[in-house]
């Protein structure tokens, strides 16, 4: 049978995790391709014996070079017209997407997104992304729709013409999606939007290894870097193309949601003492990065429309910094590089 989606799949060390994921993908419809990032634990060999009877899937190992890297490798051996881009510990609904790929065929869509579940660490209860009310968005009449998007490779499916667009080196070794999503979404223009559930996101915690963890960590700079890193290279992309322009209020209004994300882990960390230095610290940074960002139209709306974390992370962060009387309307003393690089040094943790 003729496949008409194919799943890469970069793997690093999920030994513990791989086989649930891969299981979720087998499907006589679609193609697997499996990129073993280097693994240092039994991801390569628990990966070879359970895909030898399979022969929809493909087995690449690499040297450790980054997730970005192995999707890139990955996407080299795409065949079918379709593609998505999904992580080695988490869960698929390979119907749906295969239910969405042949939904884009028929009306021509080169994107297509489904809604996602997450999962946190310790917790069996996933809680799912919001339901939108239309299905074919145009982000050039409504960049809303644009910035209220997630910036996961994860539960979206792009036509093999597409392929390109993720071609480019990275050297984000967090939130590398934001850097390539969103500049994919500006040159389509077009997306098709489905209610299904097509992903099942399995957060990890920082112990075991999840990047996703040690990106909303606060207890270094690293997640900070990681942000301001994607934004910085999705904004080069953006301005090289010329759509900068056409894109710069949302391009900032998912910044700024990030950084909310960020100020509300460090605001609710147990570990950290001095939280309200950190925050006007924080907000020093992004002043620093975003010059009069409070004037950001969808930072103004209270990011309504936005995905249920998003609002939630932005709207409890802002209630606590209200109670703690914190001032967002900062002047920064330094610019945003200077501030990171001294971030951990005015951090004070518990002993």
């Amino acid at each position: 049978m003729e496949k008409l989606l194919t799943f890469v799949v970069p793997v690093y060390n999920t030994e513990k995790y791989v086989i649930r994921a891969l299981s979720s993908m087998i499907s006589n419809k679609a193609n697997v391709v499996v990129v073993d990032d280097g693994s240092k634990d039994n991801s390569l060999s628990v990966i070879k014996e359970f895909t030898k009877t399979k022969p929809n899937f493909t087995v690449i190992h690499t040297e450790n070079r980054g997730a970005m890297a192995a999707r890139r490798e990955g996407l080299k051996y795409v065949e079918t017209e379709y593609f998505a881009l999904v992580d080695s510990d988490d869960i698929i609904n390979t119907d749906a997407y295969i239910k969405l790929a042949k939904k884009l065929k028929e009306v021509r869509y080169t994107v297509g997104v489904g809604r996602s579940s997450v999962t946190l660490p310790n917790s069996n209860i996933p809680f799912h992304s919001k339901k939108w009310k239309k299905e074919e968005l145009d982000f050039l009449i409504n960049k809303k729709d644009f910035s209220n998007t997630s910036c996961t490779f994860w539960s979206k499916i792009f036509h093999s013409s597409c392929i390109p667009y993720f071609m480019a080196d990275s050297k984000q070794l967090v939130y590398e999606d934001m850097e390539f999503v969103y500049y994919a979404l500006a040159k389509e223009r077009f997306m098709f939007h489905t209610n299904d559930i097509l992903y099942q996101y399995c957060m990890r915690g920082s112990l075991q290894g999840s990047t996703s963890s040690n990106g909303l960590s606060m207890l270094s700079d690293k997640g900070l870097r990681g942000i301001l890193g994607a934004s910085t290279s999705m904004q080069n992309k953006f301005q090289k193309d010329n759509l900068y322009l056409e894109y710069h209020n949302e391009l900032d209004a998912i910044t700024i949601k990030l950084i909310y994300q960020r100020i509300y882990s460090l605001l609710t960390n147990p570990n950290i003492k001095n939280k309200k230095e950190m925050a006007t610290y924080i907000l020093n940074i992004l002043s620093s990065y975003l010059p009069n960002w409070q004037e950001n139209k969808y930072f103004k709306e209270g990011f309504k429309g936005s995905e249920l974390n998003d609002y939630l992370f932005y709207l409890l962060a802002s209630n606590i910094l209200k109670i703690l009387r914190i001032n967002i309307y900062t002047e920064p003393t330094k610019d945003y590089q200077t501030l990171l690089d001294e971030y951990n040094e005015k951090l004070v943790l518990k002993k």
